[in-house]
């Protein structure tokens, strides 16, 4: 755990979403950036764009600008097409979604006690995987803990805790009168 990674959040590029709705690729590249005009007005992040090399019949080849939505981002996008199109990305989502529902190992009872795999339990909520991390909270809480097999496992009731508070510090950032700055004082 050497690398640094704040997130794990599945996307799909503009490139499958224009080969699903049938619609040419710049258009859905010019669809993206209408969406980020509506995306600043409301002050909200915008969909980056990068470009991939693309080789040519003729041996040459070009930079194409392209995009990686996240699944509210392709939503936000697809609001504007028919139904017939929406259907067909929403069932993809459904399948990416259920790929990553697959890599996730199912509890174990390790010395008599109900484990999760501590890794995936982060990924799975949303945690930050940053190594620094991942360490202090084995270091903070060693008696739910257990290396089986060369994986960390947390026992369930560390894992109920950690959704717990999660759930409530998002219940008090939700709150109009907290400053998100003061939510620093309960991690």
């Amino acid at each position: 755990m050497t690398n640094l990674i704040n997130t794990i959040e599945q996307t799909m590029s503009s490139w499958e979403i224009a080969q699903l709705t049938g619609k040419r690729h710049q258009h859905v590249i010019r669809d993206i950036e209408n969406l980020n005009v509506g995306y600043e007005k409301l002050q909200l992040p915008k969909i980056g764009f990068m470009f991939i090399f693309k080789e040519l019949n003729n041996g040459g080849g070009k930079k194409i600008r392209t995009a990686q939505l996240t699944k509210m981002q392709t939503f936000d996008l697809l609001t504007g097409y028919n139904t017939e199109l929406r259907i067909k990305v929403n069932r993809r989502w459904a399948e990416l979604e259920e790929k990553m529902i697959l890599h996730i190992p199912a509890p174990k009872i390790i010395n008599g006690v109900k484990c999760v795999h501590y890794v995936s339990f982060l990924i799975q909520n949303k945690y930050s995987l940053m190594s620094s991390r991942v360490a202090e909270r084995r270091r903070k809480y060693p008696e739910h803990f257990i290396k089986y097999k060369g994986e960390w496992y947390m026992t369930e009731g560390i894992a109920n805790y950690f959704l717990n508070y999660k759930e409530a510090k998002n219940k008090l950032a939700q709150l109009p009168f907290v400053n998100p700055k003061q939510l620093k004082l309960f991690e």
